[in-house]
């Protein structure tokens, strides 16, 4: 219903969830809708045809050999025996190879998210080895930008946020930890059945690692009102996204209509719905777990424990020599105390309970009666114990342990997990049968999980999905994935639909090729890097984005991939590139995420900016991100909805991206900061000689000499408006250079021309 209601009435994703959640909660109304019924139905298995099970998704994956093409000198991997081979079916010549300059801008954006710098490009141009381009893409490969950027990526599909969403938005202060962990494990290269694995069940798989813990942040990213006053109905609104973005994320199907009803169109009956979402029955929240070896964590308990029992052991030493003289200390505002305090006063102080102690002690703050004037009472022998006391309470303090860090994350409550119940027609307040835990009959006949034991208090139910889903005749999770992967890399995934494999989803352009990625991705131990490498090496990857005439009129959307897409850069990459040309990127990896400068008049709540300007210019995967306020900047570029799973982003072209290209302070900023950048790096360089750097810096190329011949006249103009006579030389001065060069003429000069090349519309797009 989801994906109908948005392709036909053009709703935001947040604005489906919304709905989706209003017919689900609301069908079935009658006069006891605020009551929850148990209703006693046994809803039937479902049975499924030979044509509903011989869906083509369904099937298994085939390991495939690459087939025969006749200009084999254009093959460079079985990528392009697969592609090449459809080409020349349809009768088409493929694109001849990209240059080096648009090669390297390529391949930098897909695998880092920036651009090369001028040392970088000169470097591979000047590089004639065979193998140079198979080098860079190794080194871009071991960046750390590499997990910056393709944690981007995942985020995406993870939902990510830092709140909670809804009208209170409420700040997640420990989420930026799955942040940092999925850069660290695509870094780290961690095979994707373990970084699945980790993400579905780290709690189960590895209970004594905080990393593993942390993972499973993945199914913390629910969107949460907590205001909402219908007992129950969180856990299940919980349930329902979970159990969505789960199907989505990793098997691409869209199981979200089969919340009321069987699916309409896909094998996935009403039961099998919720017998999916019992596989997550026992999740909960849990915002505190120590972060620390076991060693580390049982120490510091240790010393807490300790810490806390001495401090309780010393205040009620105190407050057993105090409770004596507080009557005295009291008498003079006895006629101002309540009946409850009075009754506790006049009790022996020996049989005081602690809940009279708590309010005498409340009633001295009220009445505004020191500490002081009950030590004043004391005897001199009570007064020196109290003293002596007191000082060693304060020691005390001291061995106070400096709390450890924490991380947000998801474990079950325990080996058994409260029932999940068969909504009829999705409604909360109608609950059938209970559901065991299982998995969707048409892709299995374990329709119930079997118990087993985990050695810790969780239920095992996730460890057994992650073990259903990472086995080699699984149907569709290497699918989708590998599918996911190249739609980064060829603007489009060889199944369109990217997270819907299902019946109406698109069918493969080359199903060949898909069967043998997902075949070799799990047969080479399920590495991201091999499957990029593979990819961006491939001869179809290096084409040239041009097509030919014949490629526009016979296959005019490329879907037989006779020459490359071009594309429009991600928000983030627009931002980072703009940082890094500019000479300002702070590279610093990790830690809390940063808040920089929202525009004037933007009001946002919980938003302090933060006080180190430095911060400000981080990459964009750092910023916080909040549900209910995107960054304009990178809200103007499309970047997502982070309310629901995002498999692939709306690519516009509007005009707030270019008014934020043009008026923006980030942009105004960073537009002086290149030209001083151009400056400071040729101090006596002529014009010609900037310009090329500035073409280099910014497009990765040599301008041309029509485009030298344009900018030579912008730049004359803009003397001309600052009143700037004469014509820089070869040495960098001209007849009025005593003027502005120890002035701020030619940097705005300068700063002028580089905010007009940030926005052209080169700058956003890659070939």
């Amino acid at each position: 219903m989801s994906k109908m209601l948005n392709l036909r009435l053009g709703l935001s994703a947040a604005m489906v969830s919304a709905l989706s959640f209003f017919v689900s909660y609301a069908s079935g109304i009658d006069d006891d809708f605020h009551q929850t019924k148990k209703v006693d139905v046994v809803t039937p298995e479902p049975t499924w045809t030979a044509d509903q099970k011989g869906h083509w998704a369904f099937q298994p994956i085939r390991r495939v050999e690459p087939p025969q093409v006749r200009n084999q000198n254009l093959v460079r991997n079985p990528i392009d025996q697969f592609v090449l081979s459809q080409v020349e079916k349809m009768g088409l010549k493929p694109s001849a190879e990209a240059d080096k300059l648009t090669l390297i801008r390529r391949v930098t954006f897909d695998l880092t998210g920036l651009p090369p710098t001028p040392e970088e490009i000169r470097a591979f141009q000047a590089d004639a080895r065979p193998e140079a381009y198979d080098l860079l893409v190794e080194n871009l490969l071991n960046r750390k930008a590499y997990g910056e950027r393709w944690a981007r990526w995942w985020l995406d599909l993870a939902r990510y946020a830092e709140s909670d969403g809804f009208k209170a938005d409420v700040t997640r202060p420990n989420a930026w930890r799955y942040r940092d962990w999925v850069i660290g494990a695509l870094n780290s290269d961690m095979p994707y059945d373990k970084f699945l694995g980790f993400q579905l069940a780290g709690d189960e798989l590895a209970p004594n690692q905080p990393e593993a813990f942390i993972a499973t942040g993945l199914n913390r990213h629910y969107p949460f009102e907590d205001n909402n006053m219908v007992p129950g109905l969180n856990r299940q609104l919980i349930l329902d996204d979970i159990a969505d973005t789960n199907a989505s994320l990793f098997m691409g199907l869209t199981v979200a209509c089969a919340r009321c009803h069987d699916h309409k169109y896909d094998p996935i009956s009403h039961k099998d719905y919720y017998r999916f979402q019992a596989l997550f029955g026992g999740l909960v929240p849990k915002d505190d777990y120590p972060l620390g070896n076991a060693v580390e964590v049982a120490l510091n308990a240790t010393v807490q424990s300790e810490y806390e029992v001495r401090k309780a052991s010393l205040e009620k030493a105190l407050t057993d020599i105090e409770q004596p003289y507080w009557t005295k200390v009291l008498e003079p505002v006895r006629q101002r105390m309540s009946q409850t305090t009075l009754k506790a006063l006049e009790t022996d102080p020996g049989q005081r309970t602690d809940l009279q102690v708590t309010t005498i002690r409340n009633a001295m703050k009220t009445l505004k009666v020191s500490s002081e004037s009950v030590v004043a009472a004391m005897t001199p022998a009570d007064r020196e114990r109290w003293t002596a006391m007191k000082g060693g309470l304060g020691g005390v303090e001291k061995m106070k342990p400096s709390p450890l860090p924490i991380a947000s994350g998801m474990t079950d409550t325990g080996r058994y997990a409260a029932p999940v119940h068969l909504l009829l027609k999705g409604n909360f307040h109608r609950q059938a049968e209970v559901i065991e835990p299982g998995l969707l009959s048409v892709l299995s006949d374990q329709k119930q999980i079997e118990k087993r034991p985990t050695g810790h208090a969780t239920t095992g139910t996730r460890t057994a999905l992650v073990n259903w889903l990472t086995r080699p005749d699984h149907p569709l999770t290497s699918r989708v994935i590998v599918n996911r992967v190249w739609q980064q890399h060829f603007g489009r995934g060889i199944v369109t639909t990217t997270s819907d494999f299902g019946t109406q989803g698109m069918e493969p352009s080359h199903p060949e090729l898909l069967d043998w990625l997902a075949s070799t991705f799990m047969s080479q131990g399920w590495r991201f890097r091999d499957l990029h490498r593979l990819m961006v090496t491939s001869a179809t990857y290096r084409q040239s984005s041009r097509p030919s005439a014949q490629a526009i009129q016979d296959d005019p959307d490329n879907m037989l991939l006779s020459h490359q897409t071009r594309r429009r850069l991600d928000a983030e990459m627009v931002r980072d590139g703009v940082l890094l040309v500019s000479g300002r990127l702070n590279s610093e990896m990790g830690g809390p995420s940063v808040r920089p400068p929202m525009p004037a008049g933007l009001d946002v709540k919980d938003w302090t900016v933060d006080k180190d300007e430095a911060s400000h210019r981080r990459r964009s995967v750092y910023i916080f991100v909040k549900r209910n306020v995107k960054h304009p900047f990178l809200d103007a570029f499309d970047y997502p909805d982070s309310n629901l799973t995002c498999p692939e982003r709306l690519v516009s072209i509007n005009a707030p991206q270019a008014l934020m290209l043009l008026n923006s302070d980030f942009s105004l900023d960073e537009s002086k900061a290149l030209a001083e950048r151009l400056i400071r790096e040729r101090p006596r360089g002529t014009d010609q000689e900037r310009f090329r750097d500035l073409w280099i810096v910014c497009f990765s190329r040599i301008p041309s000499e029509a485009e030298l011949a344009r900018l030579s006249e912008l730049s004359a103009t803009l003397r001309a408006r600052l009143g700037v006579v004469g014509r820089v030389g070869s040495d960098g001065l001209s007849e009025k250079s005593s003027e502005w060069r120890s002035g701020e003429a030619e940097r705005a000069v300068w700063s002028d021309l580089c905010h007009v090349v940030l926005n052209l519309n080169e700058f956003v797009f890659v070939d």
